[in-house]
């Protein structure tokens, strides 16, 4: 290898390892050395850009905390309370007059935030130089106070533009060094001084007051001082309400300064929204629920301090107005900022919640549940616009139709006087049923258990209004005919919902017919009258037969069930029958010692037995399982009646009667069971 060569490779490996220094100082990730290759010189390396790294996060330090935070804190402290000290030793000794020690107070805290502000500009910006200028700040304010409040030697007026200023100058100070402590004292000081004046009262302290808060919200949205704005509003509001309570203004007057007052809140609640990526989500939906709480409250006793006194009809519009204010504000900021959806979404449910309670409070009766049905459909499409969250959406709609039924079950149509229902208690119950159908109908295809609910509530609404408009007999009728077209509306629209509601209604009727019409004890003691009986037992299996031809498979076997219902009402129908046509004083019958009722018992447990059997005989001979199921079944109901009432209850000669009977009975089916299983086709 000549000697150029080797020099070049020295040179070549001195470069790679200076820059290989190089990366670990800039913290950059290291180069690999490549392979070397001395059968020819290698071509120059390329110069790598170290990446892009964010600066590391600074630790808290416990020393620079105690030396450069609590240390200026602490001496900021100490100079106010020594100041105070002085001044009460002053006055205490006679130094010093009212007007020289409030002079005195000012130029001190003045000649503070002068050094401060020098000192954070000319000599580093440090802790203890924002200390000195929070110290002088809040000087200044103290000592504007009690030149104002307790030697009233500065106008009012003076003294809010005095205030004004001094907190135009910490703001200014805070915007520029970016500090928010500075910003806070300024601002709030501010805002502050017709509290700490005493002029609360006062009209001028209002303007002045509104034109702070306007200023100071801009300062706020421009710096993104975040929490600091709910202070902003949480001091405007409780001064708003010293000022309703101590002045007593009049309806006009007070509901003006309210919604002044109420915009500017909104706009410190929703400035952040406004600007991109902004954030603060938090602090602005607990000023703007707030805000509309305590604008609220605010106008309720603004109506009860009026001359003319409170009025519901006023407290309503009020309240309509500021629901209405919100959703407003709302879709306006929902428009102007699409991505940001939180706080839209708050000003629409706060704006929701005002109209639910002016709409209670302008009506009354029906008319409420009513007007909350028609909400829940008619916000159903502009809330999942809104909104854009399925959640969100069933919340608004589901609890305005919950508002809607919890009235009607509490104060329109409850259930301990739903015997004594008139035909106005219907309307509201038409009305959720009707709502309930339109959410359903507009809810899109794929949300299928929000589509479920939905209908269900509309026929649990069908069912409520018919126990309101019918009673007794004509209620379970009612209830089997809705059963029947429920069917056949499921089988034409192919709705699972209706489908199932036909099930619901069956069950329905049935236990009402068990718990009035036809009771369990008519077995035992007939039914009076029976015609009752007829007519919903009747319904319920002429009900249940339809159904049974217009299912569309909701479960399996599910027709054989309706055909088990249709059966067992007709079988059931037929008991109760025979034993009414039994009991004492139905017919005239020469009985001997033997009674009408006695007989009536033996021929129902004949009847079943036969039944049995004929269904048993049935299903082998047409191999339907089913009927074969329904036989087995009639028989055990029939023996455990024979061994278990019978033996006890009846005479000895129907004992014997009913005994033989069934014995007879039992050998046959036992008999055509095992002839026609052996000799015809196999059973399934």
């Amino acid at each position: 290898m000549s000697t150029s060569e080797e020099r070049l490779t020295r040179l070549e490996q001195r470069f790679w390892r200076l820059e290989e220094r190089l990366a670990r100082i800039e913290e950059a990730r290291p180069t690999v050395q490549p392979t070397l290759v001395r059968s020819q010189a290698p071509a120059p390396p390329q110069p790598q850009r170290p990446a892009a790294q964010a600066p590391p996060r600074r630790d808290l330090d416990l020393e620079d905390l105690l030396g450069g935070r609590l240390l200026a804190l602490a001496g900021g402290i100490a100079v106010i309370v020594g100041l105070a000290f002085l001044v009460a030793l002053a006055v205490e000794r006679g130094w010093l007059g009212e007007a020289a020690r409030t002079s005195l107070a000012f130029a001190g805290s003045a000649a503070l935030l002068v050094l401060g502000a020098w000192l954070h500009e000319r000599r580093g910006r440090t802790q203890a130089s924002l200390a000195a200028c929070g110290t002088g700040l809040a000087g200044l304010f103290m000592s504007l106070t009690a030149a104002t409040v307790l030697y009233h030697l500065v106008p009012i007026e003076l003294a809010l533009v005095g205030a004004f200023v001094f907190g135009a100058v910490g703001a200014a100070l805070a915007v520029r060094w970016d500090a928010t402590p500075i910003g806070g004292l300024g601002i709030l000081g501010a805002l502050a001084a017709p509290l700490l004046t005493g002029a609360v009262d006062d009209a001028a302290s209002l303007l002045f007051l509104a034109v702070a808060e306007a200023a100071a919200v801009a300062v706020l949205v421009w710096r993104r001082w975040n929490w600091l704005r709910v202070a902003v509003v949480a001091l405007v509001l409780g001064q708003l309400a010293g000022w309703v309570l101590s002045a007593e203004p009049s309806t006009a007057r007070g509901f003006t300064v309210l919604a002044l007052f109420g915009l500017l809140n909104l706009a410190a609640g929703t400035g952040y929204e406004l600007r991109r990526g902004a954030g603060g989500a938090s602090a602005s939906a607990l000023i703007v629920a707030g805000n509309a709480s305590i604008l609220a409250l605010l106008g309720v006793l603004v109506l009860d301090q009026s001359a003319a006194g409170y009025s519901e009809v006023a407290s309503g519009w009020w309240l309509a107005g500021l629901g209405l204010a919100h959703v407003t504000a709302g879709l306006a900021l929902l428009r102007l900022q699409p991505r940001n959806r939180v706080i839209a979404t708050c000003l629409f449910s706060i704006g929701l919640v005002a109209l639910n309670l002016a709409f209670v409070t302008l009506v009354s009766g029906v008319a409420i549940p009513i007007g909350w049905a028609a909400a829940a459909a008619a916000l159903a499409v502009p809330a999942r616009v809104v909104t854009r969250r399925r959640t969100l959406v069933y919340a608004v709609v589901g609890g305005q139709l919950l508002l809607a039924v919890g009235h009607v079950l509490l104060y329109d149509a409850p259930l301990d006087t739903l015997s004594q229902g008139h035909l106005s208690d219907l309307w509201p119950i038409l009305a959720i049923a009707a709502s309930a159908f339109l959410v359903a109908r507009v809810t899109p295809a794929e949300e299928v258990d929000w589509k479920a609910v939905t209908d269900a509530t509309a026929l649990a609404a069908v069912a409520y209004g018919t126990v309101v408009l019918l009673d007794g007999v004509w209620l379970a009728v009612a209830w089997a005919a809705e059963a029947a077209l429920l069917a056949e509306a499921g089988k034409r629209f192919a709705h699972r919902v209706s489908a199932a509601g036909a099930f619901g209604f069956l069950l329905l009727a049935a236990l009402h017919a068990l718990s009035f019409e036809a009771r369990p004890d008519a077995l035992v003691e007939g039914a009076d009258p029976f015609w009752q009986a007829l007519l919903a037992l009747g319904a319920i299996a002429v009900a249940a037969a339809f159904a049974a031809t217009r299912t569309i498979g909701l479960f399996p076997n599910d027709r054989v069930l309706l055909g088990f219902v249709s059966g067992i009402s007709v079988v059931y129908l037929a008991s109760i029958g025979i034993v009414s046509a039994f009991q004492p004083g139905s017919v005239e019958l020469d009985t001997g010692k033997l009674t009408v009722r006695e007989q009536g018992q033996a021929l129902l447990s004949a009847f079943w037995s036969v039944l049995g059997v004929g269904l048993l005989w049935a299903g082998l001979r047409r191999n339907l399982r089913a009927l074969r199921l329904a036989g087995f079944s009639l028989l055990a109901v029939a023996v455990g009646k024979v061994f278990l009432y019978d033996m006890a209850a009846l005479e000895q000669g129907y004992r014997v009667l009913s005994f033989v009977v069934l014995g007879l009975l039992l050998l046959a089916g036992a008999y055509a069971y095992q002839r026609m299983r052996r000799n015809g086709p196999r059973l399934t």
